[in-house]
Protein backbone atom coordinates (compact mmCIF):
# COMPACT_ATOMS: atom_id res chain seq x y z
CA UNK A 1 0.00 0.00 0.00
CA UNK A 2 1.53 3.29 -1.04
CA UNK A 3 1.22 6.72 0.59
CA UNK A 4 -1.49 7.97 -1.79
CA UNK A 5 -3.80 5.05 -0.96
CA UNK A 6 -3.18 5.45 2.77
CA UNK A 7 -3.93 9.16 2.56
CA UNK A 8 -7.13 8.44 0.61
CA UNK A 9 -8.32 5.93 3.20
CA UNK A 10 -7.52 8.36 5.98
CA UNK A 11 -9.45 11.14 4.24
CA UNK A 12 -12.48 8.89 3.69
CA UNK A 13 -12.29 7.76 7.33
CA UNK A 14 -12.28 11.35 8.57
CA UNK A 15 -15.32 12.17 6.41
CA UNK A 16 -17.21 9.11 7.70
CA UNK A 17 -16.24 9.91 11.27
CA UNK A 18 -17.42 13.51 10.88
CA UNK A 19 -20.76 12.30 9.54
CA UNK A 20 -21.27 9.75 12.31
CA UNK A 21 -20.22 12.08 15.13
CA UNK A 22 -21.81 15.35 14.00
CA UNK A 23 -24.23 15.14 11.08
CA UNK A 24 -26.21 12.01 11.96
CA UNK A 25 -27.20 13.07 15.51
CA UNK A 26 -28.40 16.43 14.18
CA UNK A 27 -30.50 14.71 11.52
CA UNK A 28 -32.02 12.37 14.11
CA UNK A 29 -32.86 15.31 16.39
CA UNK A 30 -34.50 17.19 13.49
CA UNK A 31 -36.59 14.12 12.60
CA UNK A 32 -37.63 13.69 16.25
CA UNK A 33 -38.64 17.36 16.40
CA UNK A 34 -40.71 17.06 13.19
CA UNK A 35 -42.46 13.96 14.53
CA UNK A 36 -43.17 15.69 17.83
CA UNK A 37 -44.57 18.78 16.07
CA UNK A 38 -46.90 16.61 13.97
CA UNK A 39 -48.29 15.05 17.16
CA UNK A 40 -49.10 18.34 18.91
CA UNK A 41 -52.73 18.83 19.89
CA UNK A 42 -54.64 21.71 21.49
CA UNK A 43 -54.24 21.51 25.25
CA UNK A 44 -50.62 20.28 25.12
CA UNK A 45 -48.05 22.21 27.14
CA UNK A 46 -44.94 23.23 25.22
CA UNK A 47 -41.65 24.96 25.87
CA UNK A 48 -40.80 27.63 23.31
CA UNK A 49 -37.33 28.49 22.08
CA UNK A 50 -37.64 31.62 24.25
CA UNK A 51 -38.00 29.34 27.29
CA UNK A 52 -41.64 30.27 27.81
CA UNK A 53 -44.05 27.56 28.92
CA UNK A 54 -47.35 27.84 27.05
CA UNK A 55 -50.43 25.80 26.30
CA UNK A 56 -51.52 25.18 22.71
CA UNK A 57 -54.87 26.85 22.14
CA UNK A 58 -55.32 26.22 18.41
CA UNK A 59 -53.43 24.93 15.36
CA UNK A 60 -54.21 26.46 11.98
CA UNK A 61 -52.95 25.47 8.56
CA UNK A 62 -53.30 28.29 6.05
CA UNK A 63 -54.10 28.02 2.36
CA UNK A 64 -50.40 28.49 1.65
CA UNK A 65 -49.57 25.39 3.72
CA UNK A 66 -47.98 27.35 6.57
CA UNK A 67 -48.89 26.19 10.06
CA UNK A 68 -49.59 28.74 12.77
CA UNK A 69 -49.99 27.76 16.39
CA UNK A 70 -51.95 29.85 18.90
CA UNK A 71 -50.18 29.66 22.26
CA UNK A 72 -51.85 30.68 25.51
CA UNK A 73 -49.20 32.18 27.79
CA UNK A 74 -51.62 33.07 30.59
CA UNK A 75 -55.37 33.22 31.01
CA UNK A 76 -56.57 35.34 28.08
CA UNK A 77 -53.08 36.04 26.67
CA UNK A 78 -52.79 34.29 23.31
CA UNK A 79 -49.96 34.73 20.81
CA UNK A 80 -49.43 33.18 17.39
CA UNK A 81 -46.18 31.37 16.60
CA UNK A 82 -44.59 29.25 13.89
CA UNK A 83 -43.99 25.56 14.69
CA UNK A 84 -40.20 26.06 14.77
CA UNK A 85 -40.68 28.48 17.70
CA UNK A 86 -41.60 25.45 19.80
CA UNK A 87 -38.61 23.72 21.35
CA UNK A 88 -40.41 20.66 22.68
CA UNK A 89 -43.62 19.31 24.11
CA UNK A 90 -43.66 19.10 27.89
CA UNK A 91 -44.77 15.88 29.49
CA UNK A 92 -47.64 16.43 31.85
CA UNK A 93 -47.54 14.23 34.90
CA UNK A 94 -47.45 14.35 38.67
CA UNK A 95 -43.74 15.18 38.70
CA UNK A 96 -43.40 16.44 35.13
CA UNK A 97 -42.82 19.82 33.65
CA UNK A 98 -46.38 20.87 34.49
CA UNK A 99 -45.04 21.83 37.91
CA UNK A 100 -42.55 24.21 36.31
CA UNK A 101 -45.33 26.24 34.74
CA UNK A 102 -46.99 26.72 38.14
CA UNK A 103 -43.86 28.27 39.66
CA UNK A 104 -43.78 32.04 39.78
CA UNK A 105 -41.30 33.30 37.17
CA UNK A 106 -41.08 36.77 38.74
CA UNK A 107 -39.41 36.11 42.05
CA UNK A 108 -37.04 38.89 43.05
CA UNK A 109 -35.02 37.03 45.66
CA UNK A 110 -31.71 38.55 44.57
CA UNK A 111 -32.78 42.20 44.55
CA UNK A 112 -32.65 44.57 47.46
CA UNK A 113 -35.24 47.29 47.89
CA UNK A 114 -33.96 50.85 47.87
Amino acid sequence: MNDAELLSFLFVGVIIGFYVLFMRPVQKEQERHKRQMRNLRPGDEVLTTSHIVAKIKDIQVGADGQTRIALELAEGVVVTAWPNAIYRKLETGPEGAGEASKASPTTDSGRSSA
